[in-house]
Protein backbone atom coordinates (compact mmCIF):
# COMPACT_ATOMS: atom_id res chain seq x y z
CA UNK A 1 0.00 0.00 0.00
CA UNK A 2 1.27 3.40 -0.96
CA UNK A 3 1.15 5.82 2.40
CA UNK A 4 -1.13 9.00 1.27
CA UNK A 5 1.44 11.61 0.51
CA UNK A 6 3.41 9.47 -1.47
CA UNK A 7 0.03 8.31 -3.30
CA UNK A 8 -1.25 11.34 -4.02
CA UNK A 9 2.84 12.69 -5.32
CA UNK A 10 3.72 9.55 -7.50
CA UNK A 11 0.04 8.71 -8.78
CA UNK A 12 -1.96 11.56 -9.10
CA UNK A 13 1.08 14.08 -9.61
CA UNK A 14 2.38 11.96 -11.97
CA UNK A 15 -0.74 10.89 -13.74
CA UNK A 16 -1.41 14.80 -14.18
CA UNK A 17 1.69 16.13 -15.29
CA UNK A 18 2.35 13.71 -18.42
CA UNK A 19 -1.31 13.17 -19.93
CA UNK A 20 -1.52 16.18 -21.90
CA UNK A 21 -4.73 18.13 -21.30
CA UNK A 22 -6.04 19.70 -24.05
CA UNK A 23 -8.38 22.03 -21.75
CA UNK A 24 -8.68 22.51 -18.08
CA UNK A 25 -8.20 20.43 -15.28
CA UNK A 26 -8.20 20.45 -11.49
CA UNK A 27 -7.90 16.97 -8.86
CA UNK A 28 -9.85 17.26 -5.56
CA UNK A 29 -8.12 15.15 -2.80
CA UNK A 30 -8.83 13.57 -0.05
CA UNK A 31 -6.66 10.18 1.62
CA UNK A 32 -7.96 8.09 -0.87
CA UNK A 33 -10.74 9.45 -2.92
CA UNK A 34 -10.57 11.93 -5.14
CA UNK A 35 -12.62 13.75 -7.76
CA UNK A 36 -10.78 15.18 -11.21
CA UNK A 37 -12.69 18.28 -13.33
CA UNK A 38 -11.63 17.69 -16.94
CA UNK A 39 -12.82 20.78 -19.07
CA UNK A 40 -12.95 18.50 -22.02
CA UNK A 41 -14.42 14.24 -22.14
CA UNK A 42 -11.55 13.32 -24.52
CA UNK A 43 -9.28 14.25 -21.18
CA UNK A 44 -11.33 12.35 -18.75
CA UNK A 45 -11.15 9.32 -20.92
CA UNK A 46 -7.26 9.46 -21.39
CA UNK A 47 -6.68 10.47 -17.60
CA UNK A 48 -8.51 7.22 -16.46
CA UNK A 49 -6.43 5.29 -18.72
CA UNK A 50 -3.22 6.64 -17.58
CA UNK A 51 -4.74 6.88 -13.73
CA UNK A 52 -5.12 3.12 -14.31
CA UNK A 53 -2.01 2.60 -15.69
CA UNK A 54 -0.19 4.52 -13.45
CA UNK A 55 -1.85 2.46 -10.22
CA UNK A 56 -1.23 -0.38 -11.83
CA UNK A 57 3.17 0.13 -11.24
CA UNK A 58 1.99 0.04 -7.19
CA UNK A 59 -0.02 -3.00 -7.38
CA UNK A 60 -3.39 -1.02 -7.14
CA UNK A 61 -6.57 -0.88 -9.22
CA UNK A 62 -9.35 1.95 -9.68
CA UNK A 63 -12.29 0.78 -7.65
CA UNK A 64 -14.58 0.52 -10.59
CA UNK A 65 -18.03 0.42 -8.16
CA UNK A 66 -16.64 4.26 -7.25
CA UNK A 67 -14.59 5.22 -10.68
CA UNK A 68 -16.89 6.58 -13.39
CA UNK A 69 -17.05 9.77 -16.03
CA UNK A 70 -19.64 11.83 -15.59
CA UNK A 71 -20.91 14.62 -17.59
CA UNK A 72 -21.00 17.74 -15.07
CA UNK A 73 -21.48 20.63 -17.33
CA UNK A 74 -22.81 24.31 -16.67
CA UNK A 75 -23.89 24.91 -20.14
CA UNK A 76 -25.18 21.22 -20.65
CA UNK A 77 -27.45 21.79 -17.91
CA UNK A 78 -28.54 25.27 -18.71
CA UNK A 79 -29.67 23.77 -22.69
CA UNK A 80 -31.48 21.09 -20.71
CA UNK A 81 -29.42 18.16 -21.56
CA UNK A 82 -28.97 15.90 -19.16
CA UNK A 83 -26.22 15.59 -16.47
CA UNK A 84 -25.04 13.08 -14.23
CA UNK A 85 -24.31 12.81 -10.17
CA UNK A 86 -21.12 11.93 -8.36
CA UNK A 87 -20.95 11.21 -4.48
CA UNK A 88 -17.63 12.48 -2.37
CA UNK A 89 -17.23 12.54 1.10
CA UNK A 90 -20.63 11.82 1.79
CA UNK A 91 -22.30 13.99 -0.60
CA UNK A 92 -23.90 13.87 -4.10
CA UNK A 93 -23.17 16.33 -6.50
CA UNK A 94 -25.33 17.44 -8.77
CA UNK A 95 -26.62 20.17 -10.79
CA UNK A 96 -29.88 22.15 -9.52
CA UNK A 97 -31.12 25.91 -10.22
CA UNK A 98 -30.77 28.88 -7.76
CA UNK A 99 -33.47 30.78 -6.80
CA UNK A 100 -32.84 33.54 -9.75
CA UNK A 101 -33.21 30.28 -11.82
CA UNK A 102 -29.65 29.76 -12.57
CA UNK A 103 -27.90 26.45 -13.19
CA UNK A 104 -26.21 25.58 -9.70
CA UNK A 105 -23.75 22.82 -8.36
CA UNK A 106 -25.74 21.72 -5.65
CA UNK A 107 -24.94 18.98 -2.85
CA UNK A 108 -27.46 16.58 -0.74
CA UNK A 109 -26.42 13.72 1.70
CA UNK A 110 -25.13 10.55 -0.25
CA UNK A 111 -28.33 8.22 -0.30
CA UNK A 112 -25.70 4.83 0.07
CA UNK A 113 -24.19 6.70 3.17
CA UNK A 114 -27.33 7.79 4.66
CA UNK A 115 -28.78 3.97 4.66
CA UNK A 116 -24.83 3.29 6.04
CA UNK A 117 -25.09 5.40 9.07
CA UNK A 118 -28.91 4.94 9.81
CA UNK A 119 -27.42 0.94 10.50
CA UNK A 120 -24.89 2.24 12.75
CA UNK A 121 -27.40 3.73 14.53
CA UNK A 122 -29.56 0.59 14.37
CA UNK A 123 -26.99 -1.41 15.58
CA UNK A 124 -25.84 1.50 18.66
CA UNK A 125 -29.52 1.79 19.96
CA UNK A 126 -30.18 -2.07 20.23
CA UNK A 127 -26.44 -2.30 22.28
CA UNK A 128 -27.49 0.58 24.73
CA UNK A 129 -30.93 0.32 25.42
CA UNK A 130 -30.80 -1.67 28.65
CA UNK A 131 -27.13 -0.36 29.29
CA UNK A 132 -28.42 3.19 30.33
CA UNK A 133 -30.54 4.99 31.70
CA UNK A 134 -33.07 6.57 29.08
CA UNK A 135 -31.50 10.05 29.64
CA UNK A 136 -28.33 8.99 29.41
CA UNK A 137 -29.10 7.24 25.92
CA UNK A 138 -31.00 10.42 24.86
CA UNK A 139 -28.32 12.57 25.70
CA UNK A 140 -25.50 10.69 24.39
CA UNK A 141 -27.79 10.34 20.88
CA UNK A 142 -28.38 13.70 20.55
CA UNK A 143 -24.38 14.58 20.81
CA UNK A 144 -24.55 11.98 17.62
CA UNK A 145 -27.43 13.88 15.81
CA UNK A 146 -25.83 17.37 16.49
CA UNK A 147 -22.07 15.66 15.24
CA UNK A 148 -24.53 14.93 11.94
CA UNK A 149 -25.83 18.12 11.64
CA UNK A 150 -22.32 19.26 11.30
CA UNK A 151 -21.07 17.83 8.85
CA UNK A 152 -23.66 17.14 6.64
CA UNK A 153 -25.07 20.69 7.72
CA UNK A 154 -24.10 22.09 4.62
CA UNK A 155 -26.44 24.66 1.15
CA UNK A 156 -29.52 23.09 -0.37
CA UNK A 157 -29.21 19.70 2.35
CA UNK A 158 -31.83 20.93 5.26
CA UNK A 159 -33.85 18.28 3.46
CA UNK A 160 -31.84 15.41 4.16
CA UNK A 161 -30.43 16.21 7.56
CA UNK A 162 -34.15 16.61 8.49
CA UNK A 163 -34.91 12.94 6.63
CA UNK A 164 -32.02 11.32 8.52
CA UNK A 165 -32.81 12.63 12.15
CA UNK A 166 -36.73 11.56 11.60
CA UNK A 167 -35.46 7.97 10.80
CA UNK A 168 -32.58 7.81 13.41
CA UNK A 169 -35.25 8.96 16.11
CA UNK A 170 -37.73 6.23 14.68
CA UNK A 171 -35.09 3.83 15.05
CA UNK A 172 -34.06 4.81 18.36
CA UNK A 173 -37.53 4.93 19.56
CA UNK A 174 -38.30 1.05 18.43
CA UNK A 175 -35.37 0.02 20.31
CA UNK A 176 -36.11 1.81 23.84
CA UNK A 177 -39.41 0.16 23.30
CA UNK A 178 -38.00 -3.41 23.40
CA UNK A 179 -36.08 -2.94 26.80
CA UNK A 180 -39.28 -4.79 28.65
CA UNK A 181 -41.29 -7.30 27.78
CA UNK A 182 -43.97 -4.21 28.13
CA UNK A 183 -43.55 -1.21 26.13
CA UNK A 184 -41.86 1.86 27.71
CA UNK A 185 -44.21 4.15 26.49
CA UNK A 186 -46.29 5.39 23.50
CA UNK A 187 -44.81 7.36 20.36
CA UNK A 188 -47.36 10.19 21.80
CA UNK A 189 -45.25 9.87 25.54
CA UNK A 190 -41.94 9.91 23.60
CA UNK A 191 -42.96 12.97 21.51
CA UNK A 192 -43.58 14.77 24.97
CA UNK A 193 -40.44 13.56 26.14
CA UNK A 194 -38.65 15.09 22.92
CA UNK A 195 -40.65 18.69 23.04
CA UNK A 196 -39.27 18.88 27.30
CA UNK A 197 -35.64 17.31 25.88
CA UNK A 198 -35.64 18.64 22.44
CA UNK A 199 -32.70 17.42 20.18
CA UNK A 200 -30.64 19.62 18.44
CA UNK A 201 -31.63 22.15 15.87
CA UNK A 202 -31.01 21.57 12.26
CA UNK A 203 -28.94 24.44 10.88
CA UNK A 204 -26.30 25.31 8.09
CA UNK A 205 -22.99 24.97 8.97
CA UNK A 206 -21.40 25.88 6.12
CA UNK A 207 -22.62 28.10 3.04
CA UNK A 208 -21.43 27.39 0.23
CA UNK A 209 -22.71 29.82 -2.37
Amino acid sequence: MVENEDYRTAVFGKTERTVGWEGDGVSHLFTLDAVICCQYASDAMRVRKALANRLAKYKLTLNEDKTKLVSFERDGYAQGNKQGSFDFLGFTFYWGKSRKNKPLPKVKSSGKRLRNKLKIVNGWAKAVRNKYRLHEIWNRFCIKLAGHIRYYGVSFNICGIKRFIHRAIKILFKWLNRRSQRKSFTWEKFEQFMQEFPPPKVKIWHVLF
